[in-house]
């Protein structure tokens, strides 16, 4: 009998980030003397041989190609689930099947409905040689809405194999559609989602653990920042000079996107002489009409790193998110378009103005970034205050000239948001989620619906 064996998932770019960066792998094979294995894309095989090169995992690569069947699944799952963020969605974006059913399925018998014909019908086959070839003690799922996720899921559950499921960021429980398939341990980043887990997707609440941010293990400890001189010196910025850290949106938020153009102008035009821009462009997507764009010399591009031809593709390296934490270490503020930059922001206790408007146009709703703060997963960030959203140039230029020139503006605002979207700030999220793990492959797994 060869040794006891968890398998670790990674087929969405963030998982290389929220869990294969942090000290998960080593504890479960140091502490612990257990196999890991971590399952990931054929076609990303030289940056998980690279990235993970002497973490002690076994890495095995699978083609994820989807088939009709994963799509047309995903779709009843996108209609099967009533959330305000979806009917947004249907109203701007989805126009294909799954708009379609979105009228008719979006309840508990489209739900039922969704999880019976999935695992009828999910395509079943893709890990039978890895789930014969290691037996694994247990499969820890960090996507369980994820197509490929999906597939291992059912297909441990087809073989009796103990699992733990992650749900993978604040916005999947309201925006990907109803759980397809329930693990025997669902893990979540806080109590916002474990309510909607339970309100939504009907699951028990004694199956759901609460256990943080991993990945914000990293963030906690000011003493893994790089030096505040070298890390200047890396981005050719002046280390006289404070600094306002910009976050754009993104072309996958914006069509035709003149949207973070413009607002980089306000930046620019309502910054005095003692400042400069640092622009952090998003890893897994395009900012068009910006990058050619600097202003008085003193607006800094920090491209991450790019490992595939095709910006969605993209992984984020554990260098790559070093540098994001020292942004924000040594930033002064921060402007974000709709993104988790918000709660990264408040993370470091940096004030952060949400840009809510278009620019210089005048958008219709369903095509304007407004929308996406009417998500449900905004709810508690804006209720909270310790983001500002602004809804026109006017508000902005208000809100910004505050968060740049009164210190601790909005600290204890900000420390409401981390509260809610964070749980815990202790650095022990990786060890909360290693315990899970742990208990699950040591007790017999109960269904959680």
């Amino acid at each position: 009998m060869g040794p006891k064996t968890i398998f670790i998932t990674s087929f969405h770019p963030l998982i290389s980030r929220n869990i294969l960066s942090t000290p998960l792998i080593g504890r479960l094979i140091g502490e612990n003397g257990l196999r890991v294995v971590v399952i990931a894309p054929q076609k990303k095989k030289s940056f998980f041989e690279r990235e993970l090169s002497g973490s002690g995992a076994v890495l095995e690569f699978v083609n994820t190609r989807l088939q009709l069947r994963d799509k047309l699944l995903r779709y009843l799952s996108l209609a099967a689930l009533d959330s305000r963020s979806l009917k947004i969605k249907r109203s701007s974006k989805m126009r294909t099947t799954s708009a379609f059913f979105g009228k008719i399925a979006a309840n508990s018998f489209g739900l039922r409905l969704t999880r019976y014909l999935s695992a009828r019908f999910t395509p079943r086959g893709l890990f039978d040689d890895l789930l014969g070839k290691y037996a694994p003690l247990l499969i820890f799922s960090t996507d369980v809405q994820n197509e490929f996720d999906v597939r291992l899921l059912i297909e441990a559950k087809d073989r009796g194999i103990k699992t733990v499921g992650a749900v993978r960021s604040w916005d999947n429980l309201t925006c990907k559609g109803a759980l397809r398939v329930m693990p025997d341990k669902l893990v979540v980043n806080n109590e916002i989602l474990k309510n909607e887990a339970v309100s939504m997707h009907k699951v028990r609440p004694d199956a759901i653990e609460v256990i943080g941010i991993p990945h914000y293990d990293f963030y906690t400890d000011p003493k893994k920042r790089t030096p505040r001189e070298d890390f200047f010196k890396s981005l050719g910025l002046n280390t006289a000079k404070r600094v306002l850290l910009f976050a754009p949106a993104g072309d996958r938020y914006v069509k035709e996107n003149t949207v973070d153009r413009d607002i980089l102008k306000i930046i620019d035009k309502n910054l005095d002489d003692n400042w400069q821009v640092l622009v952090r462009l998003p890893p897994t997507d395009k900012v068009s009409n910006l990058e050619n764009f600097n202003a008085l010399g003193r607006i800094i591009f920090d491209r991450p790193e790019r490992f595939f031809a095709t910006p969605k593709n993209n992984e984020i390296s554990k260098s790559s998110d070093r540098r994001l934490a020292d942004s924000l270490f040594y930033c002064d503020a921060v402007v974000s378009g709709p993104s988790t930059m918000a709660v990264d922001a408040a993370f470091f206790d940096k004030p952060v103005v949400l840009a809510g408007f278009d620019g210089a146009e005048k958008r219709p709703y369903k095509k304007s970034i407004l929308r996406y703060y009417d998500y449900d997963h905004w709810k508690q960030v804006l209720r909270s205050g310790g983001a500002k959203l602004c809804l026109s140039p006017e508000e902005f230029a208000l809100e910004f000239a505050l968060a740049v020139s009164v210190k601790n503006s909005g600290s204890r605002e900000r420390g409401e948001l981390v509260r809610g979207q964070c749980q815990f700030t202790d650095g022990g999220s990786t060890g909360r989620l290693l315990s899970v793990i742990l208990k699950t492959a040591q007790n017999d797994g109960k269904k959680i619906i």
